[in-house]
């Protein structure tokens, strides 16, 4: 049997008064995308496809703000986003570049960020984050099941650490300039 193709830019779907409700086609920067219009003619939902590979679904309200999104990124995180009537994301839930699960919520304009997080590990962990997005405090639980509280510099290496260890006694600990070797241990 043969195929028929028919080829075009942008295809619109009208509703019987003549109104696009469903519009097919390529953006101006070249991705497919398909968007549900209302009766208004406001987009309300699009789904699209960007260039480096990343797919996602969008839902407006009635003043074209979007107040819900899910994702999958190139890098292979997932997510689901949800925001306020202003249209700025709130609060995020989803899977990390290495499967983690995570949950994010902004408090009070942008001033303080909460994530949860479950390391690669499995463990449970949370984290305040500056206005750039860079983690200063993260506490939880190590692979072990140990509580342990770091403070990390604007750059997000660690610096310090409070916490117990494997035989549960308290330590301290300050860590050099990499992160990487303790400078100081107090049990």
């Amino acid at each position: 049997m043969k195929k028929h193709v028919v080829q075009t830019e942008a295809l619109e779907i009208v509703d019987e008064e003549g109104h696009v409700r469903l519009r097919l086609g390529i953006s101006n920067d070249q991705q497919p995308y398909l968007s549900m219009l209302d009766l208004s003619g406001v987009v309300r939902a699009r789904f699209g496809v960007q260039g480096d590979g990343s797919a996602g679904i969008a839902i407006g309200d009635e003043n074209g703000k979007i107040r819900a999104t899910m994702g999958l990124a190139s890098d292979g995180s997932a997510s689901l986003a949800f925001g306020d009537k202003n249209g700025r994301m709130r609060a995020k839930f989803g899977l990390s570049q290495d499967a983690s699960p995570t949950m994010e919520i902004e408090v009070e304009d942008g001033e303080l960020h909460h994530r949860n997080r479950l390391a690669e590990q499995g463990s449970p962990t949370m984290g305040l984050y500056d206005q750039r997005g860079k983690a200063r405090i993260r506490f939880g639980l190590t692979a072990d099941g140990a509580p342990v509280l770091r403070l990390l510099d604007q750059d997000g290496t660690v610096r310090a650490l409070i916490g117990l260890a494997n035989d549960e006694s308290p330590f301290v600990q300050f860590m050099d300039d990499d992160g990487k070797k303790p400078t100081w241990t107090q049990r």
